[in-house]
């Protein structure tokens, strides 16, 4: 049970471990001592749980089944939109995004993988830094208006507001876009999204980037390569902009000696250890071949699953149909997966000029709170577009959709899998984005140029295309107050942790998760470390 007296603990607690930028000492918590943990994942939530981990003093491995991908002064580690190769995509056979989704790539250890859902498609990173190296790294904060209509009160607006959120914005050094920059020829784009706004009568929205804008201002002066001054960024940022997880959490977490990463394991299976609060964690080692060197098996005291909603799920429920984990029986597990509400759009054609190799990752959003579809208000955001596609900007339309899917055990692949029933119909979000992006396009546009939303020109079976029937903002699976408890507690476990996405229940709230991941992760492990302290 949450009360006032834990909540003040765990405040405290989170303020004596921040410090400035979160890089305090290690401080070694007593009821923590001789104690081991594993985290399955690296990205936002798997970071946060690391260095909070190694600051406690517990012994903690972190399992990444991705590469490492250490930026070069070249700016050729990753490939781009562009020019897709075997980087961009997790042992695929084709590039997982962009106009060349058709080329045949080597299969090998890339950068995002595809999970094929029933009704959906779900993109996620591979790599030490997670989600976090190909994401916009897009930070807005929810408002209370929508929080309250998806969270419960055991989940204070208040306490993320002046506590979570802030110090997550700070650790990961976010920041809305300079004037200056703004106001470069590589960002017309982004300029004339505000010209639109303006037309359609909307008030714009500084959005925090975890970026760093300085790095950027080097890309146009030709002091870094140049990445996102030109429209790239989602196979990674070969600038080094981006201040992806790997740059700041685990880098504090390998500086307590306490937290070891290790890149290419990939874990299979998890299991109790009888008559024991331990778990078994067995996982191949691999190469980028995906040849197993391989395999090993990690004992812990305490096991912190954030491999991102559908892996974290899909390998929790594996296991439990396995045997490993026959206490797992919550009839919660699996259960409110949703896809955030996303909708993904594209203007071509347009009036104005939007210039080409856009420069990003973007600028500002808008709110809309006339529409007849949408449960709640909708956000509209703007995103870079590469040079191959003049006269044409990106978005991403979200609303606060009711619909939840769920994630089973699959016999057939030995998997979970997402089972999302609105593949073959028109859902909520989408109706109520139809309904928005036509009312812009008419005000702003009228007959000249078109639409491309996706609808009804994607096969909605296999997800391809635009529209809703792919996400890149996948929640749920371990719901709060369902599946664990409000700190992210399994009900079934009490030393298994969820810290990722799959926490939240389908939906962000109008807003990018990952801001909300990072501060629900910092916010569990303050728990986590008052209740042992």
């Amino acid at each position: 049970m949450t009360t006032r007296r834990t909540v003040l603990r765990a405040t405290a607690a989170g303020a004596a471990v921040a410090g400035i930028g979160g890089r305090a000492a290690s401080a070694a918590v007593p009821g923590l001592a001789g104690k081991t943990a594993v985290v399955i994942g690296s990205g936002f939530g798997g970071a946060v749980a690391a260095y909070r981990l190694g600051q406690a003093g517990v012994r903690t491995t972190v399992l990444e089944r991705g590469r490492r991908w250490d930026v070069n002064a070249a700016g050729t580690t990753f490939c781009t939109i562009g020019n897709p190769d075997w980087r961009c995509a997790w042992f695929a056979d084709h590039p997982p995004l962009g106009l060349d989704v058709s080329k045949t790539i080597q299969r090998r250890a890339g950068l995002i993988a595809t999970h094929a859902g029933d009704g959906i498609k779900v993109l996620s990173g591979c790599g030490v830094g997670g989600g976090s190296l190909v994401i916009g790294m897009f930070l807005p904060q929810p408002r209370r208006s929508e929080w309250t209509q998806v969270y419960p009160a055991d989940l204070s607006y208040d306490e993320f507001d002046s506590v979570y959120w802030p110090r997550a914005r700070q650790n990961l050094s976010a920041a809305t876009i300079p004037a200056d920059v703004q106001n470069t020829p590589q960002f017309k784009g982004a300029r004339a999204w505000l010209q639109y706004l303006a037309e359609f009568g909307q008030t714009p929205i500084p959005i925090p980037f975890a970026v760093n804008w300085d790095t950027i201002r080097k890309e146009m002066t030709g002091q870094a390569p140049p990445c996102h001054s030109i429209g790239e960024g989602p196979y990674g940022s070969n600038s080094g902009a981006k201040n992806s997880v790997d740059r700041n959490y685990l880098q504090w977490a390998a500086a307590t000696g306490n937290v070891t990463t290790l890149a290419l394991h990939d874990v299979t299976e998890i299991r109790e250890v009888s008559g024991q609060d331990k778990f078994e964690v067995t996982c191949r080692q691999i190469d980028e071949y995906g040849t197993v060197l391989s395999t090993k098996t990690f004992v812990c005291d305490f096991l912190f699953m954030a491999a991102g909603s559908v892996y974290t799920t899909s390998l929790l429920l594996t296991s439990r149909a396995r045997g490993g984990l026959p206490r797992l029986v919550n009839a919660n597990v699996g259960k409110g997966w949703g896809n955030n509400g996303d909708f993904l759009v594209a203007r071509l054609n347009l009036r104005k000029d939007v210039g080409t190799a856009q420069g990003g990752p973007g600028n500002v959003k808008f709110i809309d709170s006339q529409n007849p579809y949408a449960v709640a208000s909708m956000a509209w955001e703007s995103a870079p577009v590469p040079s191959w596609l003049p006269g044409t900007t990106a978005h991403l339309v979200t609303s606060v959709a009711p619909e939840r899917g769920e994630i089973r055990y699959d016999a057939a692949t030995g998997a979970g899998k997402v089972y999302w029933p609105y593949g073959v119909m028109e859902t909520t979000s989408e109706k109520a984005a139809r309904d928005l992006v036509t009312r812009l396009w008419w005000k702003t546009e009228g007959s000249k140029g078109y639409l491309f939303n996706g609808l009804p020109d994607y096969d909605r079976g296999t997800g391809s295309g635009l529209g809703s029937a792919n996400t890149w903002h996948p929640l749920g699976g371990m719901v709060m107050g369902k599946a664990t408890d409000f700190g992210g507690k399994s009900v079934d476990y009490p030393n298994l942790y969820c810290i990722d996405g799959s926490l939240l229940p389908g939906s962000a709230c109008l807003s990018n998760p990952a801001l909300t991941i990072t501060a629900n992760a910092e916010r569990c492990m303050d728990r986590f470390i008052a209740n042992h302290s």
